[in-house]
């Protein structure tokens, strides 16, 4: 069974709850692992030598979280099996702008240890930084889940 994991660095549990909703809707056709940053290296992910990696990022005072970029940037100095397949959603309490997105997708497609990006993202946006999502979130985090199934592939 190919190998995912779902990172997040979660720090009201928003981002770790979508992570696991994730992972509930892969399990059937992946082993998937789901931890913080805080928990697992660069190098933990390295040795599992995993075909997908799904990045939860919050979106923080205007900016992509810096602690997962830098866990990111990092994940292609271990690597060294290229990863098959890469995705990423965010989490957010303020207005959402596109470019936040950008900025992390040109992150990922700068690291040499990835083989294709997935073209679509989730975006979530919480009723306050503390959560919960607003509502018709498990919609769209169900469509996205349908979305990755596809990708993995």
């Amino acid at each position: 069974m190919k190998k995912i994991w779902i990172i997040h660095n979660s720090t009201y549990g928003n981002s770790e709850r979508i992570s696991k909703q994730i992972a509930e809707g892969l399990k059937d056709g992946y082993e998937v692992s789901v931890d913080s940053i805080k928990n697992v290296s660069p190098a933990d992910i390295a040795k599992d030598e995993p075909y997908g990696l799904i990045i939860a990022v919050r979106i923080v005072a205007f900016r992509s979280d810096k602690e997962i970029l830098k866990f990111i940037k990092s994940l292609d100095e271990v690597i060294t099996k290229p990863i098959s397949k890469i995705a990423y959603f965010s989490t957010h309490a303020l207005g959402w702008k596109k470019f936040f997105i950008k900025g992390m997708k040109k992150t990922i497609e700068k690291i040499g240890c990835v083989e294709e990006v997935c073209p679509e993202y989730l975006e979530v946006k919480m009723q306050g930084a503390e959560g919960p999502a607003v509502e018709g979130s498990d919609a769209k985090i169900g469509e996205f889940i349908s979305t990755l199934k596809e990708f993995m592939k």
